[in-house]
């Protein structure tokens, strides 16, 4: 008789607890779900440990045009974004194409397209006119908007959008693209479905 008893105890004990335990489970889940970030599970191999630091920093504060609210000056970050796209071999800015984060993608295209030895430069463009996933953070002063991937490379990196005011002269960077090749990437460029962010 004691000995039934006593299981029947226990039984009640774990009977009282298993709702607990089950509230507590799904607490959890739900946090980790609502907290999730797709860089968690993103494969490093290949890529270097400073340009790894490097990338989360990118990752972490955008893209800036050089200019911070007030006239402060984001130089520093411009030069973080300009030494990742100078030591980053080309291996390395591939894999970082892959990047769940727009403002990364965007380094490595743009580092892919300083790289003089690389070739299929018009592809890879177009490959970031495409690339819609993840948008950049973009500051430019006081101001703070998400863009485009594309819509980065073609206007402030290559500076061939003709809907946009002529660069001047000392601005625009050689990047041995044609003549038919800014055609074909433009044809692609207003192509592309309008957001509105």
């Amino acid at each position: 008789m004691n000995k039934n008893l006593r299981h029947t105890n226990r039984r009640n004990r774990l009977s009282n607890l298993f709702p607990l335990l089950t509230i507590v489970g799904v607490g959890i889940l739900v946090f980790v779900a609502s907290s999730y970030e797709p860089n968690w599970i993103y494969n490093w191999n290949g890529i270097r440990k400073e340009i790894k630091d490097s990338i989360l920093l990118v990752e972490m504060h955008g893209i800036t045009s050089g200019i911070a609210g007030n006239g402060i000056s984001s130089q520093n970050e411009v030069e973080r974004r300009k030494k990742i796209m100078n030591t980053a071999s080309q291996a390395e800015l591939m894999k970082l194409l892959q990047y769940p984060n727009g403002s990364v993608r965007a380094t490595a295209y743009e580092g892919m397209l300083k790289k003089d030895d690389f070739k299929g430069k018009t592809d890879l463009i177009i490959q970031a006119i495409n690339d819609t996933t993840f948008l950049i953070n973009y500051h430019s002063g006081c101001f703070v908007w998400d863009r485009e991937i594309g819509e980065y490379i073609v206007q402030d990196v290559l500076m061939i959008d003709d809907q946009m005011p002529p660069p001047s002269k000392n601005s625009i960077e050689n990047f041995n693209l044609s003549k038919s090749d800014i055609y074909k990437i433009l044809k692609e460029f207003k192509k592309r479905p309008k957001n509105d962010f």
